[in-house]
């Protein structure tokens, strides 16, 4: 659920090393385990990047957090060359064997780490497993941090966010804005946190805040979201999208850089 991002910039708080990141064809060269296993044709390019920084980022430092990513980008990864698996190449047909052997792989990658992390305590695989596996347990004692400094993160308010969205409209709220407000600049942010706003506040009918969310998200990278999706649902005049996209840019700009300070409002 917790979903992704521009790679090189997702990479440098995972590894810690700002100046020196590899490429991805020098993390390949160096270390080919790292990439051996992924396609190697043009399809999936930005999830298999993304990938192979977050396996070199594990590399350097094996933290629950990194994993976690690593994680997420896997799952990515798997469900777009399992689509990517079902197009048949004319011509090559070890192409389109290539991308079925790399979902294999992907799949048996995600379940190796998911028996890796199974008694994980920390609250990010408690809720992966919660999520991904339905592990009750794994909810409970989750719930049990709630209102702890370790929850205190973007990802695992988005976490508390997920469980309670069903249940509390307005924690809900609170809890996605207060996620936003814990980016510090340079961190790697979730589109999926601004993607729920636009759910949540479509729910609640309010068109213009979804619009403005739905712009946040998609700059911020949601892949099912694009500049104009929104207007097919959002009906305005040209001047208040206009107003409403300059918004979504200041909002932007103040979570990358680590300074927006918004929070939900009933009113």
């Amino acid at each position: 659920m917790i979903k992704k991002y521009a790679a090189l910039i997702a990479l440098l708080p995972l590894a810690g090393c700002y100046d020196s990141a590899p490429t991805v064809r020098e993390i390949c060269q160096n270390t080919p385990s790292m990439c051996s296993d992924l396609n190697d044709d043009n399809w999936c390019n930005s999830e298999r990047r993304q990938l192979i920084f977050s396996r070199y980022g594990v590399s350097q430092n094996k933290t629950p957090e990194n994993q976690y990513y690593l994680m997420q980008d896997l799952q990515e990864y798997s469900k777009c060359i399992e689509l990517a698996s079902t197009i048949e190449h004319k011509k090559l047909k070890q192409k389109q064997s290539n991308r079925i052997e790399a979902y294999i792989n992907s799949q048996k990658n995600i379940k190796a780490l998911a028996n890796e992390t199974r008694s994980s305590e920390h609250p990010l695989w408690l809720y992966w497993h919660w999520s991904n596996q339905g592990n009750d347990e794994a909810l409970q004692k989750l719930l049990a941090m709630e209102g702890s400094k370790r929850m205190q993160t973007p990802e695992l308010q988005l976490a508390l966010a997920t469980y309670y969205t069903k249940q509390d409209s307005e924690k809900t709220f609170k809890l996605l804005y207060n996620a936003l407000r814990l980016y510090k600049e340079g961190d790697r942010i979730n589109p999926e946190i601004p993607s729920t706003l636009v759910s949540m506040y479509l729910k609640e009918g309010e068109a213009e805040k979804a619009y403005v969310w739905s712009q946040v998200a998609w700059q911020l990278g949601q892949e099912n979201l694009d500049k104009s999706s929104m207007k097919n649902i959002v009906t305005a005049s040209e001047d208040e999208y206009s107003d409403w996209d300059e918004q979504a840019e200041d909002i932007v700009d103040q979570i990358k850089e680590g300074r927006f300070k918004g929070r939900y409002s009933s009113s």
